[in-house]
Order: structure tokens, then sequence, then C-alpha cells
């Protein structure tokens, strides 16, 4: 998504993309790097530095990448970019649920205007339960991240794209499909939760986009730049 939405930018609207990966376990990138969080830490070393397993790894790279973030943040201020684009780490449980991205999300925040997209996989998103835990996921990095959040349904080039599109078009239709999947106590749970959902959903609906295609790029820069002349009201 960085390297597409980033090629987009700059051939569609001729935009100076700044490319940041802040994925310290990355093996490759899709993107040529402007700043890069391997320069100051990578899995790999810690890995048979301090003799730990990939998932320990991980967390201590998270752990060690907030020590950095004032040099991160004056590469990314030397190369004043029109825009920059920040690749983090996939797991929400690293990033968002850790120091890591709040404080990275406040150090960019006080540089510059800023929101967060919570990226959601489209042959997960085709269960009605698995998209209504997604978007309530989406709500968790907005209240931790504290930035204006906008949710994207990628990879829609896969499939499911129109089962997707219809649920997320009514809430009302999205909250029938879970009750005809869910019986029991489950579906009390994920009904309440729809609640939260079809509130969050009035305000600003999912877009939904193809890193492959670019379907729906058009409509997500649309949305990004709203977001920012409105300094994170989405309404």
């Amino acid at each position: 998504m960085t390297a597409s939405l980033g090629s987009w930018l700059e051939n569609e609207q001729g935009f100076d993309v700044c490319y940041v990966n802040f994925d310290a376990g990355a093996e490759s990138l899709p993107y040529a790097a402007t700043v890069d969080i391997r320069d100051f830490v990578r899995v790999e070393v810690l890995m048979r530095e301090e003799r730990l397993g990939m998932n320990g790894a991980i967390v201590k790279a998270a752990e060690r990448s907030v020590n950095f973030l004032g040099e991160i943040v004056s590469a990314i201020s030397k190369r004043n970019a029109g825009f920059t684009l920040i690749d983090s780490p996939g797991q929400q449980e690293i990033f968002i649920f850790r120091d890591a991205g709040p404080m990275a999300a406040e150090a960019l925040q006080r540089h510059s205007a800023t929101i967060a997209l919570h990226i959601m996989d489209s042959p997960l998103a085709k269960s009605p339960s698995a998209l209504a835990t997604a978007l309530a996921l989406a709500t968790a990095s907005h209240l931790r991240l504290a930035l204006p959040t906008l949710s994207v349904v990628n990879k829609i080039d896969l499939g499911g794209a129109e089962v997707i599109a219809k649920m997320l078009s009514d809430p009302a239709v999205l909250r029938q499909m879970v009750e005809q999947e869910r019986t029991g106590a489950m579906t009390d749970m994920a009904l309440e939760l729809l609640c939260h959902i079809e509130r969050v959903m009035a305000v600003q609906r999912p877009l939904m986009v193809s890193a492959v295609t670019n379907e729906g790029i058009s409509e997500l820069y649309k949305a990004i730049n709203e977001a920012l002349c409105v300094c994170g009201d989405l309404t």
C-alpha cells in the first residue's frame, strides 16, 4: 500500500514523496526508503546478539525504536517532501498496543499534520464478524494513536468486493449478516459492538482499494486530503 499510494501521489499528483520504513523486521521493501528504522535497529541483529526468538526480537525492536524518533523526525524535516508516508509494522500488538505507535504518532504530529490509515484485508473482511472486529480495532487504533484515522479495506482485487461493499453500505445489512453468521452469546456481543461501529460508519465509511490495481486510490487520496484539510474532523 505504501509503495502504490506513493507512486500514485508522485505520478498522478506530482508530489515529492518521502518514504519512511518503521518496520525493523522487514527483509525487503517495494519502495526506496528515504528514512529507515533498520539503520538504527534490526530484528535479525537482536535475534543474534541477544539470543532472542523472532517474537521477542520484534518486541525488543519496537521498544528500542522509540529511542530514535528524534533522528527520524529530523530526517523527515530535512527531506521537506510534499507527502510523507510512514510504513508501520503490520502487527497491532507491536506497534499500536505498545509505546512505539503512540510515541511515534505524537512526534510526527508535532512536526506536521498527520493521519493514520487502518488497513484490513479483503479476504478477511468477507466474514461479517471479522469485518466487525476489524472495524472495532480501527477504533482502538484511533484511541491509541490519537490521530484522525481512516479505515481501508485493501486487496479487493482478490475477490469479495461486492459482499464487503454491501455490508459497508448499510450498517443494517452488516447487522443482519452477523446475526445469520453467529448464534448465542457471541451474537449478543457482536451486536453490542455493532452499535458503536454504526456510529463510526455514519461519520466516515471505510474505503475499498487495491494496492495492485490502484482501484480506489483516488478516493483514498480525496479522503486523506479532506482529513488533513479539516484537521481531523471527518464529519
